[in-house]
């Protein structure tokens, strides 16, 4: 293992996974950095002193703006993006603009200032549909917006590798779990509300595969690529999950069902999810020793006790709620991206 890096800057920072990332790396003592827009609110890092995190308040298609975030910088966890299809569906030009031109913009930037170390935050969803276990050598068949903007990020970053910078991908399974920002519009909390509220979760494809990880287990492998030699990192994409988390829709509701069993599962036919692919976590697991901590059953259970303690009303965090903040996010006029920053 090599010297932690002394300063860490987390682009989208305060969301879902990021701000489960930055808890982790304040308890370790890191120097952070953040960048994030606030569109979906500031609960995420609200705890935080000023004088322990640098915190900026920008969209990150903007950052051009302030070259000084780059300064003492040795890794960059690039997780700013607009996530998922639907979400992309809504403000396509602006989704293109945020997830893969202002990607490609923070990389020229990061190289222009000396970042060492740059950390993508991609997807699974990029294999699309396979009927075999794809891993890392797998072709990549993106179905959406979203997943082509990741895939074509993914390349720009690893054509960008050279001995003073290290790209590194990683291709997140589906996130699942607890989180100061909270999100129930992502597929085991959307079947975990819709058996609260509903008591019915509808389903369709419902023996396609997804891949799940709890966010906790995110921020771990973010971390442990932070600390991971040069040879393991640069130049290279995992996969990360477990392969003991590969599930079909129709598990992921029975799970579910278990814990609240007047639950009806409903299975739609007239509607196809076109995506479904397995994914083989061995490469991850191998390099770094990495395991999953925690699992979807896991992740019910906390989500539950937090529901009946009163912390969290899943009925608050609706995904319409989110959609309508996502809408608020424009597109910004000539926006492009500059080979010469």
């Amino acid at each position: 293992m090599v010297e932690s890096p002394k300063t860490v800057l987390v682009t989208g920072g305060a969301g879902y996974v990021g701000s489960v990332l930055i808890k982790k790396l304040f308890a370790e003592n890191y120097n952070i950095k953040i960048i994030d827009s606030l569109v979906y609110g500031s609960d995420g890092i609200s705890d935080y002193s000023e004088n322990k995190i640098e915190f900026i308040n920008l969209d990150i298609r903007k950052i051009q703006n302030i070259p000084n975030i780059f300064q003492d910088v040795n890794c960059i966890i690039h997780l700013a993006a607009i996530v998922g299809e639907p979400l992309c569906k809504k403000i396509p030009l602006a989704a293109k603009q945020i997830n893969e031109l202002a990607t490609k913009n923070i990389i020229n930037l990061s190289k222009k200032y000396g970042v060492e170390r740059f950390i993508f935050a991609s997807t699974c969803s990029n294999y699309g549909s396979s009927e075999n276990i794809v891993d890392e050598n797998s072709p990549v068949s993106p179905l959406s917006l979203y997943s082509e903007s990741k895939v074509n990020s993914e390349n720009f970053l690893l054509s960008q590798k050279s001995n003073t910078f290290q790209p590194c991908v990683l291709r997140f399974a589906t996130a699942h779990g607890l989180s100061p920002r909270m999100r129930f519009d992502l597929l085991v909390q959307e079947f975990l509300r819709d058996a609260i509220v509903d008591k019915k979760i509808s389903i369709f494809g419902e023996d396609f595969w997804r891949p799940l990880i709890h966010v906790e287990d995110m921020a771990d492998a973010c971390i442990s690529c932070i600390n991971a030699t040069p040879e393991l990192i640069s130049g290279q994409i995992y996969n990360v999950g477990s392969n003991e988390e590969n599930y079909t829709k129709k598990q992921l509701a029975e799970i579910i069902q278990k814990f609240i069993p007047d639950t009806e599962i409903e299975i739609i036919k007239s509607k196809k999810d076109p995506r479904n692919y397995k994914v083989s976590f061995d490469k991850i697991k191998k390099a770094f020793n990495f395991h999953t901590k925690k699992s979807v059953t896991d992740s019910v259970t906390e989500i539950l006790r937090e529901i009946d303690l009163g912390i969290i009303d899943p009925r608050d965090s609706e995904f319409s709620n989110m959609s309508k903040l996502t809408e608020q996010i424009n597109a910004l006029n000539n926006y492009q991206f500059d080979e010469n920053l």
